[in-house]
């Protein structure tokens, strides 16, 4: 049994993410990563770079809550997947990319995605499908679709509990 039974998100920063990807804060008016225009009654921002390389596909995914029991992931050899979310922070679990047949739990983090952020996991980084941070929430995802089987495995050393930190609610 390993010595940690339960991990907790922690809200997600371009630094603390770095390992698995890219993280944007698109709320901010001061990501670099980010052109920022302001107009008449708005401002905006996009990515200087395109999300993902390749042309992607848009998908939804509904989402449980947290907390949860951490059992299986999958990751994508042939593609990047941005996540991002409509309208309330969800926790995202990952693992870092290796040659692995299966993550391990101990390798696992997890990180709260708030809306107007987003994070793009590297290839073969490991992953669950996310959970709301105080509900039930759907997220959106962007990556190129059609590439092969995806196959969800089993986390090796058994699941894992990933919950929200105290006070994670609805902001960053």
């Amino acid at each position: 049994m390993s010595a940690v039974d339960a991990i907790h998100a922690r809200p997600v920063t371009s630094d603390n993410f770095s390992r698995y990807g890219r993280a944007y804060d698109l709320t901010d008016d001061t990501d670099g990563k980010v052109v920022w225009t302001v107009g008449d009654g708005w401002n905006d921002g996009f990515t200087k770079t395109p999300l993902i390389d390749g042309g992607g596909h848009l998908g939804i995914t509904r989402g449980g809550q947290a907390p949860w029991d951490c059992r299986a992931m999958e990751r994508h050899p042939l593609t990047e997947e941005a996540i991002f979310c409509l309208a309330a922070p969800v926790i995202l679990a990952v693992a870092p990319a290796s040659d692995a047949d299966q993550p391990h739990r101990d390798e696992i983090e997890a990180f709260v995605i708030a809306p107007g952020q987003a994070v793009v996991m590297d290839r073969n980084v490991w992953h669950d499908a996310c959970r709301g941070v105080s509900g039930s929430a759907p997220y959106y995802w962007m990556a190129v679709c059609g590439l092969g089987e995806s196959p969800w495995v089993p986390v090796s050393g058994g699941p894992i509990k990933v919950s929200a930190a105290a006070g994670t609610g609805s902001t960053k």
